[in-house]
């Protein structure tokens, strides 16, 4: 890896959780498959279902007089899955396009929060405005459905939990919610630059600047309301499922601690989402049959790695974890380092002069 390559990953690392992945995989590796159909298997059968475990559509929802049920129109009426993305995404990218095909429109309608304009999302804000929204949405719609399942991508995950902190529930048509990388307990990648930017005030800009720059913001509400975030108990009567990939440096276990939720840890299947298992949990085959399964049935499904798969994915998590936070400490040594300069009369001049750079940079950027 070049010394330019590694600077940007140092400086993805210190941004917090650019969600949606600052090196995301978008690229497919075949033609397009046909919506609602899962891709054709992978030489690399580490952690997916088996075969004859994954469907592509569901039972259709039966009325009481034991047919479909039916809209006014007559059609069937579908379930609603609705993604919530991560820190620094916006509802017109393409976070959660290999996940969206997995759904066949003809059983679901796919949304995303902040979608709407009349239930904005906005990824830097309060984590408790953004799940207000969330509810709001989801209770204007719910009765248009047989069922909600909500599936979210890190910080996504814990303005879900927020949303049911504030009172979203299965009365409210929520059938199932499976977090995607989802910080629960929390995000260290939010702690370390929430505590350490306001010792450096002088030269944070210069920080934050390079951070935006190369990658999103460190210093928001989102992160300084996921730098003290606890978990919440699972809500009654929904099914709820947590997955990470193994390679995961920016949300580690510690992070996606959720007692009383199910999670699976997977290992990585290209090179892309063994460099970036945060955002490659987006792409990676098992995660999407994971999370089809578990919308279409309800529940979750049997966890079918065997014994060297899981002993694996542990190890391999644990090593990404210990990579990253060593890289975390690094730079929040550099930033340091920065300040000690600055209080230096021989270099303040020159500090001053980029810190005024760095905080035009900001605002020009809405920061």
């Amino acid at each position: 890896m070049s010394l330019a390559a590694l600077l940007r990953a140092s400086l993805i690392a210190l941004a917090i959780l650019p969600i949606g992945g600052a090196v995301t995989a978008l690229a497919d590796d075949g033609a397009p498959h046909e919506r609602g159909k899962p891709p054709p298997a992978s030489p690399f059968p580490l952690s997916e279902l088996r075969p004859s475990a994954i469907q592509t559509a569901p039972a259709q929802t039966a009325s009481p007089m034991g047919g479909p049920e039916l809209t006014a129109s007559g059609a069937p009426r579908k379930e609603l899955v609705l993604f919530v993305g991560g820190y620094g995404t916006r509802a017109t990218d393409r976070t959660f396009d290999e996940l969206s095909r997995r759904f066949p429109s003809s059983r679901y309608d796919v949304r995303r929060l902040g979608a709407d304009p009349a239930f904005p999302y906005d990824t830097y804000g309060h984590l408790d405005v953004n799940a207000a929204s969330l509810i709001a949405q989801i209770r204007s719609i719910q009765a248009d459905y047989t069922g909600v399942n909500v599936v979210s991508h890190s910080m996504g995950g814990a303005v879900v939990d927020r949303a049911f902190a504030q009172g979203l529930s299965r009365s409210d048509g929520v059938r199932t919610y499976v977090a995607i990388a989802g910080p629960h307990s929390g995000a260290t990648f939010a702690r370390v630059p929430t505590h350490l930017l306001p010792w450096i005030a002088p030269v944070a800009d210069i920080v934050r600047a390079s951070s935006v720059r190369l990658a999103q913001d460190p210093s928001s509400d989102a992160a300084r309301d996921l730098a003290q975030l606890a978990p919440i108990p699972p809500p009654a009567g929904v099914t709820r499922l947590d997955i990470s990939l193994a390679t995961d440096g920016f949300v580690s276990a510690r992070d996606t601690d959720d007692p009383g939720v199910e999670r699976r840890v997977l290992l990585p299947r290209t090179p892309i989402e063994f460099i970036d298992g945060h955002g490659g949990s987006l792409t990676n085959r098992g995660v999407a049959d994971l999370v089809f399964e578990t919308v279409r049935t309800h529940e979750v499904p049997p966890d079918t790695q065997g014994g060297p798969t899981l002993y694996l994915a542990g190890s391999l998590w644990s090593a990404a974890r210990d990579f990253w936070w060593l890289l975390l400490l690094g730079l929040a040594a550099c930033a340091l380092t920065l300040f000690l300069l600055w209080c230096q009369p021989p270099f303040r001049p020159l500090l001053d002069a980029a810190n005024r750079l760095g905080g035009a940079y900001l605002r020009s950027r809405g920061r």
